[in-house]
């Protein structure tokens, strides 16, 4: 994310790459491939529409009912992901490292935790170009509250390898940790993952968001988090 600047379009060779396994899947559900793009590529992810979204995107009642069961399958057994706590940033490095680390256009995850640091949920919530990504507080806030998140972690590539956070992510994840705190869904860390095994920068770590430790002193002395942090 070094410019930040409006979205660059979705190529076809970044869907492949991030939709292609799920589109194959819905697909096989819906038995039709139009619904199954326009659900695979919606806003916040189909995991988290509800009836009323899922009939908005023109899906009947019993694709709806299809997509729904689909859910609560996903909400017990989250596929494919780790299910222990995440512990620390390299934790999180190790599970999107491989999975981030060969793409070509910037993705923005986040990845949504219990009041343990357990996987709730993965959610999709900015995707770019080679060069930068556009993200607001609201495209990243509203999907973790419908997947009833008790805390986040961001975690985004930089396809140049160098996953040192630019200006622009400093600000940025500032800015969504006062209004994360401010809906009682602390942001935790965010990740940034070097293309071809260029590492990882935690944001966390650089000491950009505060400790857990700083927030309940915030919290216990009645004081808001300032949008900069030492």
């Amino acid at each position: 994310m070094r410019r930040r600047r409006c979205a660059a379009p979705r190529t076809a060779a970044a869907e492949v790459r991030l939709r292609a396994p799920e589109l194959e899947l819905l697909c096989g559900v819906l038995g039709r491939e139009e619904l199954a793009r326009a659900l695979a590529c919606v806003p916040g992810g189909w995991r988290t529409q509800s009836e009323h979204e899922l009939r908005a995107l023109g899906l009947g009642e019993q694709e709806r009912k299809s997509v729904l069961c689909l859910q609560e399958l996903v909400r017990r057994s989250y596929p494919e992901l780790p299910v222990e706590r995440f512990a620390c940033s390299a934790d999180i490095a190790r599970v999107y490292g491989a999975r981030l680390g060969g793409l070509v256009s910037e993705i923005m995850l986040a990845v949504a935790l219990d009041g343990r640091n357990n996987l709730v949920a993965e959610l999709e919530v900015a995707v770019g170009g080679a060069h930068g990504l556009s993200v607001t507080a609201r495209d990243i806030l509203r999907p973790l509250i419908r997947a009833g998140a008790s805390a986040f972690v961001l975690v985004h590539n930089h396809p140049a390898s160098d996953p040192t956070p630019s200006a622009e992510d400093i600000a940025m994840t500032r800015t969504i940790a006062v209004g994360a705190e401010l809906v009682g869904i602390p942001l935790v860390d965010h990740v940034v993952v070097g293309a071809r095994g260029g590492g990882f920068a935690s944001l966390l770590d650089l000491g950009v968001l505060p400790s857990e430790t700083q927030r309940k002193e915030c919290h216990e002395q009645g004081r808001a988090l300032s949008p900069v942090f030492p």
